[in-house]
C-alpha cells in the first residue's frame, strides 16, 4: 500500500467511526449503492419506496445513467427494478422521478462480481414534511484538502463531509456555499459526492437539510500558474474542525499556511511513486480565510513573451488616443473569445483524463499519452493568444499614425 493510500485508508476509516452512532432511516439510506454478493455478476437492482419500507412503489420508471447513455426499466410489484446489462467498472447513476420530485442515488462504479442495491426513498404522503429545525453543522475532522502539482496548473480536490451531530436532520442558519478561488477552472463534483452537490462557474452549494451524521460533499478544480509560486485563499461556510492538508512533494515543491501547525514528509514505498507533504492544524472557523502557499512550482519561462506585451503596452500608451476612435469587437476579438473557450475546454478535458486515470477506467500509458497532447493544445492555444495580443501592436500603432 502507498503512502497516499495509507492516508487516504486512514481518514475513511475516521470517516466511518464519526458516523457509526446514528441508526438511518429508509431517507437516510436513499440512494446510497450497497454491495449484494447473492445477485448475480454485474446486476443493479433499484428500490424506489415512499417514506416507508412497506410503501413499495410499483410500475415506477427508474433510469440508469452512464455517461451519455440512459437505461430505463419499470418496478416490478416488489418496487424494484434490475438492470443487467452493465460494463464492470463504469460510473453510473439511478434516478426517477416521484410525484414530481427527482430522486438521485450517488454515482457509483458498476460491479464486476456480484451485484449492488439501494434505495430511492420518496416522501410519505401520509407523513407531512415538517421544516427541520436550525442546527449547528461543520466540516468534520476527516476532511481534507489534496493538491496534485502537473504542467503549469495545480490540481486542488476538497474531501470534505459535512458533519451534522444532532440526532435530526437539520437546516443550518446559513447556507453551505462557497466560492472558490479566483482563476479556478474546470471544476467539477466529484463521484460520491452528495447528489444536492450543484457547481455554478466557482460556486459550489450543498443544500440542506442535513441528516445525522456526514454528508459528503466532493470537488475538484484546476488552477493555473505563472512562474514558481501559487497563492491559494479560500474561506468557507462552516467551521472545519481541524486541518488536514495533503501536498504533493514535486521537485523542489514547498508551501506555507498559518493555520498549519504540524507537517511531515511521506515518501512514496514504491521506487518512482509520489511523495507527500501532509499537514494539520486546529479548528478554521467559517469565513475565515484558509490561506495555503505554494513555493518551487515547476514551470516554463515566461519572460520573452511577457517582454513583447510590455513592449506593446508601450508602444499603445503612446497611440493610446487613438483608441477612440476603435471600432466595436472586431473578428480578432470574435477569435480572441474563440481561444478562450477553447482552453476552457481543454481545461476540463485533462481534469476528465485526471479523474479517468484515478477510477482506473485508462491505464498509465494512455494517461500519460492523453495528458501530453491536452498540454500541447493548451501551450498552442496560449501561444496562439499571445500572438494575438502581439498583433493588435501594429494595428493601434497604425490607427494613431492616421
Amino acid at each position: 500500500m502507498t503512502a497516499r493510500a495509507g492516508f487516504l485508508a486512514l481518514l475513511g476509516l475516521l470517516a466511518a467511526a464519526g458516523g457509526a452512532g446514528a441508526q438511518p432511516d429508509p431517507s437516510q439510506m436513499s440512494g446510497i449503492p450497497l454491495p449484494d454478493a447473492e445477485l448475480n455478476d454485474g446486476t443493479v437492482s433499484v428500490r424506489v419506496i415512499r417514506g416507508q419500507l412497506s410503501n413499495n412503489v410499483p410500475d415506477q420508471l427508474v433510469e440508469l445513467r452512464h455517461g451519455d447513455i440512459v437505461e430505463e426499466a419499470m418496478t416490478d410489484a416488489a418496487g424494484r427494478a434490475t438492470f443487467v446489462t452493465l460494463n464492470p467498472g463504469q460510473q453510473v447513476q439511478a434516478a426517477t422521478e416521484l410525484d414530481g420530485v427527482r430522486i438521485e442515488s450517488l454515482p457509483f462504479a458498476a460491479p464486476g462480481r456480484g451485484g449492488v442495491r439501494l434505495m430511492l426513498v420518496g416522501a410519505d404522503p401520509d407523513r407531512p414534511v415538517e421544516p427541520a429545525p436550525p442546527g449547528l453543522v461543520t466540516f468534520g475532522g476527516e476532511s481534507f484538502i489534496q493538491v496534485e502539482i502537473v504542467e503549469e496548473s495545480v490540481e486542488v480536490y476538497y474531501v470534505f463531509d459535512v458533519n451534522n451531530p444532532a440526532q435530526v436532520a437539520v437546516e443550518p442558519s446559513e447556507p453551505v456555499v462557497m466560492t472558490l478561488p479566483p482563476g479556478a477552472q474546470g471544476v467539477t463534483v466529484l463521484p460520491g459526492s452528495s447528489p444536492r452537490t450543484s457547481v455554478d462557474g466557482r460556486s459550489v452549494d450543498l443544500s440542506g437539510p442535513f441528516d445525522p451524521g456526514a454528508t459528503p460533499l466532493r470537488i475538484a478544480y484546476i488552477l493555473p500558474y505563472s512562474g514558481n509560486s501559487l497563492a491559494i485563499e479560500q474561506a468557507f461556510p462552516v467551521d472545519w474542525d481541524s486541518v488536514l492538508l495533503s501536498v504533493e512533494k514535486l521537485g523542489a515543491v514547498d508551501y506555507v499556511s498559518r493555520q498549519v501547525n504540524r507537517r511531515v514528509e511521506v515518501p512514496s514505498e514504491t521506487r518512482g511513486g509520489t511523495d507527500y507533504m501532509l499537514g494539520s492544524g486546529p479548528r478554521v472557523a467559517a469565513g475565515t480565510p484558509f490561506t495555503l502557499e505554494l513555493a518551487g512550482l515547476p514551470h516554463h519561462s515566461r519572460m520573452p513573451s511577457n517582454v513583447a506585451l510590455a513592449i506593446a503596452l508601450v508602444i499603445l500608451g503612446i497611440g493610446g488616443w487613438g483608441a477612440a476612435a476603435a471600432p466595436g469587437p472586431s473578428a480578432g476579438d470574435k477569435g480572441r473569445d474563440r481561444l478562450l473557450a477553447r482552453r476552457e475546454a481543454l481545461f476540463m478535458d485533462l481534469v476528465k483524463v485526471e479523474r479517468q486515470h484515478r477510477a482506473g477506467k485508462i491505464g498509465a500509458t494512455k494517461h500519460k499519452s492523453r495528458r501530453a497532447e491536452l498540454f500541447r493544445a493548451l501551450e498552442r492555444v496560449y501561444q496562439r493568444l499571445e500572438e494575438d495580443a502581439a498583433s493588435a501592436v501594429p494595428t493601434g500603432a497604425a490607427a494613431a499614425e492616421g
